[in-house]
């Protein structure tokens, strides 16, 4: 019989952040900057989630394909420092920094190195001085009446218990709110196995390498690309994961069987699901297709809906939180939005942008001593602004 290990108590900090995705990263580096003590759980051993580990490397767009910039602050900062040593192609209309508005339909969009990326996160974190864990599952929140008191985490060590003030969930699971009972609505996601490929070019007079991403597509596929006897699938069980991953990687080997061994090379499979929309909090307010074009009061930034020229959300600080869980902020693709509305803020650039809004949101709640849902948002959009944000699609920048 073993013996019950008691955790590892840890120090206790102003904001653990939950999840080492470009969302968190955001969160944990603005809170840091904010002035909060901050700690980033991540479960592997690289930052990125869905951009680096996942291979999704192409950032959507910061602007709405008609000329006008939407999402700045850390969200460009980081795809900024990572195509500093890296591929893009990144239109030259937009390489020029602190540009808000073009004559062009060129959209502010790229590919990048997810290499890179991870780098330049990890490197950001340091700078920021937040207190990084990596091989850190989080597990479960310790609440009492319904505030987050401190999150348990396994590692190599044991389990660890971290005392805090506040907790930002970028897990893209809703990890923290759905084990502290908050309300929670389950997406539904197609079969996607994106790997990445060494491409042989015979023609040269040395073998070129050519990096591309490649879709799972083919024989007994829907008119979506959803093989026949495959169901959408949420991702919020073991089960979920593990078929759906046993499902990507045969077949794609599937299809490497019939491909000439000497024309290219995968060189990365994705190390985590390629899962988009797993979960999201059920809010104070919840977004959908009906807030397409509509201004929102507390608006905390603006963004487009990649693929759809000059389509525009702003985006109601109301969609971070819960009410009754008082130092509880969403961040990422977890945040309270469905639908169409899920699908345009769940991208890379948008996670990042609502990571920086929780990080601010949580620091100033803590700061002025406040539940999530008193926080002051006047204030908050001021801090924002200051930091690079377009606040309403209308604002002159």
């Amino acid at each position: 019989m073993h013996s019950v290990r008691k955790p590892i108590v840890g120090e206790s900090y102003d904001v653990i952040v939950i999840g080492g995705g470009v969302a968190g990263v955001s969160a944990a580096v603005s809170a840091a900057r904010s002035g909060m003590k901050t700690m980033l759980m991540e479960k592997f051993t690289v930052l990125g989630g869905l951009a680096t580990v996942g291979l999704i490397n192409w950032w959507e767009p910061l602007c709405n394909a008609e000329g006008k910039k939407l999402i700045s602050g850390i969200s460009e900062e980081i795809l900024r420092r990572t195509i500093a040593h890296c591929m893009n192609r990144l239109a030259p209309e937009w390489q020029k920094e602190g540009v808000w508005e073009q004559q062009t339909e060129k959209r502010f969009v790229t590919h990048f190195s997810p290499t890179v990326m991870s780098l330049v996160l990890t490197d950001m974190l340091v700078e920021a001085g937040v207190a990084l864990r990596f091989d850190t599952l989080a597990t479960y929140p310790e609440v009492e009446g319904n505030r987050v008191v401190g999150v348990s985490a396994e590692t190599v060590s044991g389990t660890e218990y971290y005392p805090c003030r506040a907790v930002i969930d970028a897990s893209g699971t809703c990890l923290m709110f759905d084990r502290a009972g908050a309300p929670c609505r389950d997406g539904e996601n197609f079969m996607s196995f994106y790997s990445h490929i060494m491409k042989f070019q015979p023609d040269v007079t040395y073998n070129m390498l050519k990096v591309r991403g490649w879709h799972v597509t083919g024989a007994g596929m829907t008119g979506q690309g959803q093989p026949e006897d495959y169901p959408l699938t949420a991702g919020t069980s073991s089960d979920e994961v593990t078929n759906y991953c046993i499902k990507g990687q045969t077949m794609l080997f599937d299809e490497v069987k019939q491909t000439d061994p000497l024309s290219q090379e995968i060189i990365a499979l994705p190390m985590m699901p390629q899962f988009r929309m797993i979960r999201h909090i059920v809010g104070a307010y919840e977004m959908t297709a009906d807030d397409l074009y509509k201004p929102k009061e507390d608006s905390v930034g603006t963004c487009g809906y990649f693929g759809h020229k000059g389509y525009w959300f702003e985006i109601p600080y109301r969609a971070l939180y819960v009410p009754g869980y008082p130092n509880l902020f969403a961040a990422g693709r977890v945040i309270s939005a469905h639908g169409d509305a899920w699908d345009a803020t769940r991208v890379i650039p948008v996670a990042a942008e609502t990571g920086e809004v929780a990080g601010r949101a949580a620091a100033l709640a803590i700061k002025s001593g406040v539940d999530a849902e008193k926080v002051d948002v006047p204030t908050l959009q001021g801090i924002l602004r200051e930091s690079g944000f377009r606040i309403h699609f209308d604002d002159k920048l």
